[in-house]
């Protein structure tokens, strides 16, 4: 990977990450109104499943070993599952 592209990686990263903290935050003060979080529990579930899934997203942007390496250690299991299967055909083409 060149410079150019693992720079235009870690800077995708960091905006990823920096938009899963603001997603984080409007969760946290929704679900401090008690009403509103028991009427919304998977809503805000959900929410917080997609900042998991951003910030591994982020983490994948940032390393630089084999894709199944970093795949591997996603901690979202269906996310990495999904980004397997999809590297994976690429893969035996390329064999």
């Amino acid at each position: 990977m060149t410079q150019d592209l693992r720079t235009l990686h870690h800077a995708i990263a960091d905006e990823m990450s920096d938009l899963a903290d603001r997603l984080c935050k409007l969760a946290c003060g929704l679900a401090r109104d008690t009403e509103l979080a028991m009427r919304h529990m998977d809503d805000l579930q959900s929410i917080d499943l997609m900042t998991q899934i951003q910030r591994a997203l982020a983490d994948l942007l940032r390393e630089e070993d084999l894709p199944a390496e970093r795949i591997g250690r996603i901690p979202v299991e269906a996310l990495a599952m999904r980004l397997m299967g999809r590297i994976e055909p690429q893969q035996d083409c390329a064999a």
